[in-house]
């Protein structure tokens, strides 16, 4: 056999060695990501590959934090080659570093960062172990068929948001919606189909979400929703779009079309001293089976006294 021969004959197997090695090396590249250690986005991690990103609770922040006492926009990640500055943007309740506020501080690996009652990092991970730390967060706070937040990742994160709204008596709106005749549509369409309607839908719901507000899937084709200091027209309106969007889309499944509307309930409350979050769950349930009563595919707005939606008279 000629010496060219048997360069041609080892040259696919090199090929894919090589490959197997530079997969390997990219598997081993260490990238920066922010790790939040607690508060209620325990658990949450991003990578940060941009030149910089904003933290803080508005929808307009490179990274929302559900935390409460986080200003709107609070401080500022710069991302350089061999290390990361954060800037605190003149924040209400400051930011914090080995318990000493600061306004301007290079971070070393592992620095412990507190705003609010959030405590983050900068860590330094392959691709492998930050995809591995966010299955087991995804499989503890996510719903497993839609991918957005359970009922409990859902509770823990409005307490917070609800103890906000009380402490500041500002608004907040809890929205219900349900599928309509579920029923119906998995016994005639079948339970994959079913599953199919209620993915996109919660892909439909997400979109329209600012990225401060919640969304979860409260238990088989109902969902919640809370928005953050949002009016009853506002939540009205923003509901009435997402239903008219819903009736309107085209479901399918294997190539049937499959026709699907939902029913909305909705509570807005300037939260007092004297609400409950589980009251005022109960309260935009009740409309969202008002709404099923009255006909479906319709959103209710509840009306209330203060009694009615005292802690006290929760079941």
């Amino acid at each position: 056999m000629s010496d060219s021969s048997q360069k041609a004959t080892l040259l696919p197997s090199t090929t894919l060695v090589n490959e197997v090695v530079n997969n390997v090396r990219a598997q081993l590249v260490l990238d920066p990501y922010l790790v939040i250690l607690s508060g209620c986005d325990r658990g949450r991690q991003f990578k940060l590959h941009q030149l910089s990103y904003v933290i803080g609770r508005c929808h307009e922040a490179d990274i929302v934090i559900g935390d409460p006492k986080i200003s709107r926009r609070h401080g500022v990640f710069s991302i350089f080659k061999d290390r990361i500055l954060f800037e605190d943007l003149q924040s209400t309740n400051g930011s914090y570093l080995a318990g000493e506020r600061i306004e301007k501080c290079w971070l070393n690996v592992h620095d412990r960062i507190l705003v609010g009652d959030t405590l983050m990092r900068i860590d330094y991970k392959c691709y492998n172990e930050a995809e591995s730390e966010q299955a087991l967060y995804r499989a503890a706070y996510t719903d497993a068929l839609t991918g957005i937040f359970n009922r409990g990742a859902f509770m823990q994160r409005a307490q917070e948001e609800f103890s906000f709204c009380k402490r500041n008596n500002v608004l907040m709106s809890i929205v219900m919606s349900d599928v309509d005749h579920f029923k119906d549509i998995n016994d005639s369409y079948g339970h994959p189909a079913g599953d199919q309607v209620l993915m996109e839908l919660s892909a439909i719901l997400a979109e329209q979400m600012r990225k401060e507000d919640l969304l979860a899937r409260y238990g088989g084709e109902e969902f919640i929703m809370l928005l953050r200091e949002t009016s009853a027209d506002a939540a009205a309106g923003w509901a009435e779009r997402i239903r008219q969007i819903v009736m309107q889309y085209p479901f399918a499944y294997k190539g049937q079309s499959i026709p699907a509307t939902i029913s909305i309930g909705i509570c807005t409350r300037r939260i007092s001293t004297l609400d409950s979050l589980h009251a005022i769950i109960r309260i935009a349930d009740d409309a969202l089976y008002l709404a099923k009563r009255n006909g479906r595919n319709r959103l209710e707005i509840a009306h209330f006294t203060d009694s009615s939606i005292s802690g006290n008279d929760v079941k």
